[in-house]
């Protein structure tokens, strides 16, 4: 493949792990809707009480967890590293924010995938399980989605603090993404209340540690994926395209020339 030709495909594989990215918010929140299972139970719930109405939405429930699974193997997977290639090639040329960012996007999507499957092996046994089981396989499903907020949060870190550094050109992403990332990373340690109660606010269905830092996070992804979009779109019909690797090339060419006074007569 001729260099041109390489430089083209890598373009369009940003466009599409940025679209992936509202796909994912399209298929995996669409999953845990078709569940049946928003909004969700309370902790204190009696056990027969939650088997019975589980059993009554089983199919929902494997059909919207197998849109989870999608969502989070395919979709989030690929518009992670889209993601991170993008902030090391147009904010910061850091190996380890890189690296940091993916590995962390890989596990969040390990996350929705185990989300998905016990959810699936709930539903597919909700009808001769015991009623503590199935009560325990769920709570399961939401510690899955709530108590794992650290590689989140770290994810989010190294995003925002990747775009607020100077190297950032402001081509793909703007400053403002930056402070709007640390933001959602900060709304992601409410998740760990989730764990101290039952009922109320702070439990795992509550405003305060289901809501907040769950709609956060997919707003973040939503949001983060639109400025990509609009960003290949002017990077692709050949405006400036400065990358945040080129100030330091500068520097290091500006750093190997050698000026020689005028009056040595050369």
């Amino acid at each position: 493949m001729k260099p041109n030709e390489s430089s083209r495909f890598d373009s369009q594989l940003e466009r599409l792990g940025a679209w992936s990215g509202i796909a994912w918010v399209v298929v995996c929140g669409g999953g845990f809707g078709v569940t049946g299972l928003l909004p969700v139970q309370a902790a204190s719930s009696r056990p027969a009480e939650l088997a019975a109405q589980l059993s009554e939405i089983k199919y929902q429930i494997l059909i919207g967890m197998m849109l989870v699974l999608i969502g989070g193997l395919t979709f989030l997977i690929t518009w992670s590293i889209t993601m991170a290639y993008q902030v090391r090639k147009y904010a910061n040329p850091s190996p380890l924010a890189f690296y940091g960012m993916v590995a962390v996007g890989l596990t969040g999507a390990i996350i929705g995938m185990l989300c998905a499957v016990i959810g699936s092996a709930m539903a597919f046994r909700v009808d001769t399980l015991a009623p503590d089981t199935t009560q325990l396989l769920y709570d399961l499903i939401w510690f899955l989605f709530l108590i794992p907020w650290p590689p989140f949060m770290l994810w989010q870190l190294l995003a925002g603090f990747a775009i607020l550094s100077d190297q950032n050109t402001g081509v793909m992403f703007p400053r403002w993404l930056g402070y709007f990332s640390l933001w959602a990373s900060a709304l992601e340690v409410f998740s760990a209340l989730s764990v101290f109660f039952y009922d109320g606010p702070f439990s795992y269905n509550g405003l305060v540690t289901f809501w907040v830092p769950g709609a956060s996070f997919f707003i973040w992804v939503l949001v983060f994926a639109v400025v990509q979009i609009r960003a290949w779109k002017t990077v692709k019909d050949g405006l400036p395209q400065v990358t945040a690797a080129q100030p330091a090339l500068e520097a290091h060419d500006d750093a190997g020339l050698v000026l020689i006074p005028e009056s040595a007569g050369i």
